[in-house]
């Protein structure tokens, strides 16, 4: 009986790491803020990974939404701009966080740069519906050759140019774009998983 009981009292929890865990992308939300990591997304590959390493910086952009359940509303979103630069010596990657206030990183490998990429693209939860099923959409995408004249100082980034991009890139499935989702899940629920699992 205790342990029919024990499994009932977990069975939220159970379910919640289902819908947001079983997934590419994870989901938390820690304090007011929503933080995402995808341990299975490898965007530095391809030809922008070449680019990279032969001396280049690359600019990738990111777009955090929350969207409605139906997917058609977008409640809100955080955009990005992270650019990237290899050290042929050490063999290691840089990167520097453009767009909001700016950050950077250096002597990452490949993996933990695209990890710390994630890690700067929280937001605060805050006037989110708690209750109401949502949707979490991650996109990269990769700026290619002709695109790179815009890096330097970043005077070429608006809001409305980075809602193009990502508008255009989803349309054509470029290459070198990603897109990952969760849900549909609730804050709430989200946010009372993780106050049991620190107990």
């Amino acid at each position: 009986m205790r342990f029919i009981r024990r499994h009932i009292l977990y069975a939220p929890f159970l379910l919640l790491c289902f819908c947001v865990l079983g997934q590419d992308l994870f989901v938390r939300n820690g304090g007011d803020q929503l933080h995402v990591t995808a341990p299975r997304l490898h965007f530095l590959t391809g030809k922008p990974l070449q680019r990279i390493q032969n001396g280049n910086a690359v600019a990738y952009d990111f777009q955090l939404s929350v969207l409605g359940e139906s997917k058609t509303a977008i409640l809100r979103r955080n955009f990005e701009r992270f650019v990237f630069s290899y050290d042929l010596w050490e063999e290691r990657f840089s990167v520097t966080r453009m767009r909001s206030s700016q950050a950077s990183v250096a002597h990452l490998t490949a993996t933990a740069a695209e990890a710390w990429s994630l890690d700067n693209m929280t937001f605060s939860s805050t006037g989110l519906p708690a209750d109401q099923p949502v949707w979490i959409r991650l996109e990269v995408r990769a700026q290619e050759g002709k695109d790179q004249g815009t890096i330097p100082g970043e005077e070429g980034i608006s809001i409305a140019s980075l809602i193009e991009i990502f508008g255009r890139a989803s349309k054509t499935r470029q290459p070198q774009y990603w897109k990952l989702e969760a849900g549909p899940l609730k804050l709430s629920s989200l946010r009372a998983a993780i106050g049991r699992g620190a107990d």
